[in-house]
């Protein structure tokens, strides 16, 4: 029968004596101990959780503390247990004293309330209480456990405490980085700073470069890459033996728009162990993007047919084929990519090659037959586009400029622009360009009703159209209608989340339509895409006069 582990829960150790660097020592090495016991795995019957910084206002009801580092006697220890889950609570205390450093941990019993055992741990060699401490906690509750095995984490205390006061300040950087985030900043460069250190002093120091790690994969959702990449070049220059810190600096370089840089960093994470095929695709993706089409070429090969990432692969070397010119080659490449199952879409990427390398019968044999399978939406608009201009080139010209002219010309312009659209449309009424156009032209001719009518014509063939839904919300809202708008406008935004423009509308939507912390949410996000936009400071004018004017009718 198996037996549910017994849950300790730690609480972050206090200090006395040795300043601010004997506080963070002490709140690391109970954290680190939680961490031992979690890397001996789940074997051994023992748990240890734990107890989370959380803060709870004074009078308020609820589990929960704020401990920055604390020796509770054993009734307070029991009630941090209790919140959880756990049948134990280990707290501890550094001493500074002197005649010499120590460590005293207390283990009590959540039921009981009372002590089931302390002990002193001599300190003088800091990096060595960590085992030491592992192994009294598993023999106090008489179990077996490979967590004190495993020897100190660093080879000398140099290295150990620059690991520990790093630990330290990331959890400054944590707690501060909603509230104060210039000093959760510096908090963060600190911790680097001391992981670094610990590897200058104990190259071999698994803890400080796994941390590294760790907070540079972090920095990618927080969108903090450049200073870890900073942190995870001084690490690979250091000693250059992981392949996860060249790979993740191939990441981070990647996200911050350094192609070269990540790059090279990918060939030496693949020069250390073969990068999988995902990433050997990504990086001939990073080739093609710098154009070097031969090394994205020699990347892509590599992948066998067998692979999931065969299609792509093929697909990729299709474009790359086609950079070069070789249009015979590329359109190989798409077939076999299709051969492998790659989606419909790919037969417009071959109808393309096909016409460019002037087989133009078989590229429209290829658009036919695909849009017998697509019937609507941005494949089936690509496919009509490609074959409206295969089989009229001077109009699918026209289409361009009179599309051009609805958006930039003068209003003496507008009546050829509209007559020209409308030819089109009597000669190919499936293509979605020219009802957007003749949509556009009959909103700045003031037609809402006529333009409703061309834009939504235009949704029909391509749901979803980012620019049709906007234009047609935009002239809903300028006749009035702010609930259908609203909507569309929405839609819009959600498509084009990075257009200032696209937001700033959306939020001016639900401005008039009285939806003010919606609003606010989507004119402060807009502001955030472009600061200088003059439209989104407008609408965000209006949006402060009117909250408050609902402030003082509230007062």
């Amino acid at each position: 029968m198996t037996h549910a582990p017994l849950v300790v829960a730690v609480v972050p150790f206090g200090a006395r004596g040795g300043g601010p660097a004997a506080g963070a020592w002490a709140r690391q090495i109970a954290r680190r101990v939680v961490e031992r016991f979690a890397d001996a795995g789940g074997a051994a019957g023992i748990e240890l959780r734990p107890v989370f910084m959380v803060t709870v206002a004074e009078g308020s009801a609820g589990s929960g503390y704020l401990v920055l580092g604390s020796t509770p006697g054993p009734e307070l220890a029991a009630d941090y247990g209790s919140s959880v889950g756990a049948s134990h609570v280990l707290t501890g205390t550094y001493l500074q004293e002197d005649e010499g450093a120590a460590l005293e941990v207390t283990l009590v019993g959540v039921a009981t309330k009372e002590s089931v055992g302390s002990e002193r741990i001599d300190a003088g060699e800091l990096r060595t209480v960590e085992p030491v401490l592992a192994g009294w906690v598993a023999r106090a509750l008489g179990i077996e456990t490979g967590a004190d095995t495993a020897g100190p984490a660093a080879a000398n205390d140099a290295a150990y405490k620059a690991v520990l006061e790093a630990m330290d300040e990331e959890v400054n950087a944590t707690l501060l980085r909603t509230s104060d985030p210039e000093r959760a900043a510096v908090a963060m460069d600190r911790a680097l700073r001391r992981h670094l250190d610990a590897l200058r002093a104990d190259p071999g120091c698994a803890a400080a470069e796994q941390r590294l790690l760790v907070l540079a994969a972090g920095s990618l959702e927080h969108r903090d890459e450049p200073r870890h990449i900073a942190s995870l070049e001084a690490l690979t220059q250091l000693g250059g033996r992981s392949w996860r810190a060249h790979y993740l600096l191939g990441e981070l370089r990647r996200s911050a728009g350094d192609r070269p840089g990540a790059i090279l960093a990918f060939e030496h994470a693949d020069a250390l162990k073969s990068l999988s095929d995902t990433d050997q695709l990504r990086l001939a993706q990073l080739y093609v993007e710098s154009g070097a089409p031969e090394s994205a070429a020699a990347r892509l090969r590599r992948i066998a047919r067998e692979s999931e990432d065969y299609t792509a692969a093929r697909s990729l070397l299709g474009a790359v084929a086609a950079q070069r010119g070789d249009f015979a080659a590329a359109a190989e490449r798409y077939r076999e990519a299709l051969a492998a199952g790659a989606p419909n879409g790919m037969r417009v990427s071959l109808a393309r090659v096909l016409i460019l390398g002037g087989r133009r019968d078989d590229a429209r044999e290829e658009l036919i037959a695909l849009l017998q399978r697509e019937r609507a939406g941005e494949i089936a608009a690509a496919a009509r586009r490609l074959l409206f201009g295969l089989a009229s080139p001077d109009l699918e010209r026209d289409l361009e400029t009179s599309g051009r002219a609805a958006i930039e010309a003068g209003e003496t312009e507008l009546p050829r622009a509209m007559a020209t659209l409308h030819r089109i449309v009597s000669t190919a009424p499936d293509l979605w360009e020219a009802h957007f156009g003749l949509g556009l032209l009959a909103r700045r001719a003031g037609d809402v009703q006529t333009a409703e009518r061309d834009f939504r014509r235009a949704l029909e063939l391509w749901p979803d159209q980012p620019d049709a839904l906007h234009e047609l919300g935009v002239a809903l809202l300028q006749a009035g209608r702010v609930d259908d708008s609203r909507a569309l406008l929405e839609s819009a935004a959600e498509l084009r989340p990075d257009d200032a423009g696209y937001v700033a509308d959306a939020g001016f939507a639900q401005l008039r339509a009285g939806e003010l912390d919606r609003a606010r949410f989507r004119l402060d996000q807009a502001q955030r895409l472009d600061p200088d936009d003059r439209i989104t400071a407008a609408y965000r004018g209006e949006l402060e006069r009117i909250e408050a004017e609902v402030a003082r009718g509230r007062g």
